[in-house]
């Protein structure tokens, strides 16, 4: 398998709970767990999968609310998402609950776009959920937003995660559309530390195909960034 230095991340749901260990050998490097689905046997088949499967790929536990957390405490999970972060004391809330956690600031919301210094400077990690932001604000807004997140959060040293519909019509079909490709191409151009899978693993019908199609990608953009002095 080709080396990358970009990041995949895959959303567990009903069309891969099953598939942990094939998605590991496809090559991502986290699962993401949505606590606003699913339940706890649901999660334990899932953390248990990939203690079995190794390779060190971790789990992303991503919350809504506070007391998602005690799960991912008695599990030992290192890294939290934090849904709609709006504010720097949602931040603050979960280190105070777990020790030695990485915690990843979702703006997805007009008042996460307004207060967004204030919660990158409390926060591990950024991920631009460019779904629900493109419905807080008007849509034209989301690609330059994108890409002053994604400069700002890289210039501090931290994790930036590129979310959402990358390659959406891989839920239903085998192949991207040259758009998504492109999408996913311009996320590498700009350094994006992490790529996300969303529908495309959870619930979609090529969930193992859309990792190996995530990976051609990142591995083509990164060679031309390579190429061109941009690595």
């Amino acid at each position: 398998m080709e080396e990358i230095e970009t990041k995949i991340i895959a959303t567990i749901g009903p069309a891969s709970v099953g598939l942990v260990k094939e998605l590991v050998e496809a090559g991502i490097d986290y699962v993401r767990i949505n606590t606003a689905y699913g339940d706890e046997g649901q999660y334990e088949t899932v953390i248990d999968s990939l203690e079995e499967a190794g390779g060190g790929v971790e789990v992303i536990w991503d919350i809504k609310e506070l007391g998602a957390l005690e799960y991912a405490r008695a599990k030992g999970i290192g890294m939290v998402a934090v849904s709609f972060a709006e504010r720097e004391e949602q931040i603050v809330e979960v280190r105070e609950r777990m020790e030695k956690v990485r915690v990843i600031a979702k703006i997805e919301s007009r008042l996460g776009v307004e207060n967004f210094e204030k919660i990158l400077a409390v926060s591990d990690g950024i991920m631009v959920a460019r779904g629900d932001l493109g419905r807080a604000v008007p849509v034209e807004r989301v690609p330059p937003l994108q890409k002053d997140f994604t400069k700002r959060t890289l210039e501090a040293g931290k994790f930036l995660i590129t979310a959402t519909e990358m390659l959406l019509s891989m839920v239903e079909k085998s192949e991207p559309t040259r758009a998504e490709v492109s999408d996913v191409a311009n996320a590498i151009f700009e350094h994006s530390s992490a790529v996300m899978l969303s529908e495309e693993t959870a619930i979609g019908k090529y969930p193992v195909e859309s990792v190996k199609m995530m990976r051609r990608i990142i591995a083509e953009a990164e060679k031309w960034n390579r190429e061109n002095g941009l690595s």
